[in-house]
């Protein structure tokens, strides 16, 4: 039996508005809502809304031979809820069916389990509880911003109860060790490692409407053939990529949507293949070894490393300054401030900071440099230092 599990990234976050230097102090919204409203209405009627929908008409034919997994930010369902309350309402309804499993992650998608283990233990419960408020499900598997994760971090997320996440596959780490099978963590041995498989990945998210990628087009029967040809040791198949994947990254008119739903049916139909999610993996699966991360790995870029995020001193910079806020800010108390600081922690904006060649296809970037990216940036900040100061005289 080969197990093939879709891991869904659903993540928005909150964009600034130009934030000059004169501004400091004025105390205005740092966030773009015209901007944040119409790229959220964007995507969600090209992607959100036509994949819910598609997937819930296959539940309906299929009943359990479909099961997805989401990863959803905090940010994203604020957004959903303040300006697509149809998008909420469609993943309530996916819930609904049972089929769907919902991974827990720091609110805002944040760099925290880097610089500040207790940020990331607070976001990750509120991460929890919105979760718990929305879909009636508590998350009991982790997946945390670019899949960053070393056995230091697995330890927290181990803590926290969490019985899995999911990691890079990568070969620098493998050591030669299945790529398609479950580790456990060294550290933490009750906690579960499926490792997310990049080329079959990256063949849906990224190369699919490529015309001049040698494998175009690609077909639900040619790839399901590189599924077969795994050799019978080679079990466990996590294709994890952002979901707007469907309708966004790719377009309607490219087939993605056909080829999506013609591959879950397959796979429904094929009695040696089975739709699963890694919560119902970890209970059922028998980790195959332990699998040592000694320092932190992620999905991003062709290192694998932190540079898309912490590459350069600009970013090292605002990070620095935006987490020294923590106890001055935990102290006003003041709701508005706190979600704020929040929003800012959105791994996105330090992404905008890095214009170095290699990251185009992770994110939209708005900024014409990265300087630009962190002048907005520390603006805010410096802003709200002075919200906390005023609060504090």
């Amino acid at each position: 039996m080969k197990y093939i599990n879709f891991i869904f990234q659903v993540h928005q976050p909150y964009r600034l508005k130009e934030f000059h230097f004169f501004e400091i102090g004025n105390h205005q919204s740092y966030f773009d809502e015209k901007k944040n409203k119409t790229i959220l209405r964007q995507v969600a009627e090209r992607s959100y809304l036509p994949t819910n929908k598609l997937l819930l008409q296959l539940i309906k034919t299929y009943g359990k031979s479909i099961k997805i997994s989401f990863a959803i930010s905090g940010t994203a369902l604020d957004q959903m809820e303040q300006y697509a309350p149809e998008v909420l309402e469609s993943f309530k309804q996916l819930a609904a069916t049972g089929n769907v499993e919902f991974l827990g992650q720091t609110y805002g998608a944040s760099l925290a389990s880097l610089i500040n283990k207790t940020v990331f233990y607070d976001e990750v419960s509120k991460h929890q509880i919105r979760i718990k408020s929305l879909f009636g499900k508590t998350p009991t598997v982790f997946f945390n911003t670019g899949l960053i994760y070393s056995d230091a971090i697995g330890e927290m997320i181990s803590n926290m109860g969490f019985k899995a996440t999911i990691i890079e596959g990568l070969p620098s780490v493998l050591k030669g060790k299945n790529a398609f099978s479950v580790y456990n963590s060294p550290l933490s041995p009750s906690l579960t490692l499926f490792l997310r498989n990049e080329s079959l990945s990256d063949d849906i998210a990224l190369r699919f409407s490529q015309k001049d990628w040698c494998e175009w087009p690609l077909t639900t029967e040619k790839y399901m053939n590189w599924v077969k040809g795994l050799k019978p040791s080679e079990k466990v198949i996590n294709l994890v990529m952002d979901y707007t994947t469907f309708g966004e990254g790719h377009k309607k008119d490219t087939g993605i949507f056909d080829f999506f739903e013609h591959l879950l049916i397959y796979v429904a139909n094929e009695k040696n293949m089975e739709l699963s999610t890694l919560q119902e993996l970890a209970t059922s699966y028998k980790a195959h070894s332990k699998l040592k991360v000694n320092q932190p790995i992620s999905w991003a870029g062709k290192e694998k490393n932190l540079f898309l995020w912490q590459g350069n001193q600009l970013q090292q910079e605002a990070l620095e300054t935006l987490y020294k806020l923590e106890n001055k800010i935990k102290e006003t108390k003041d709701k508005l401030l706190l979600r704020d600081w929040m929003y800012l922690q959105s791994a996105d904006h330090f992404c905008y900071m890095n214009h170095a060649n290699g990251f185009t296809y992770y994110f939209i970037n708005p900024y014409r440099s990265a300087y630009e990216a962190f002048l907005d940036y520390m603006n805010v900040l410096a802003d709200i230092a002075l919200r906390i100061e005023n609060k504090t005289l």
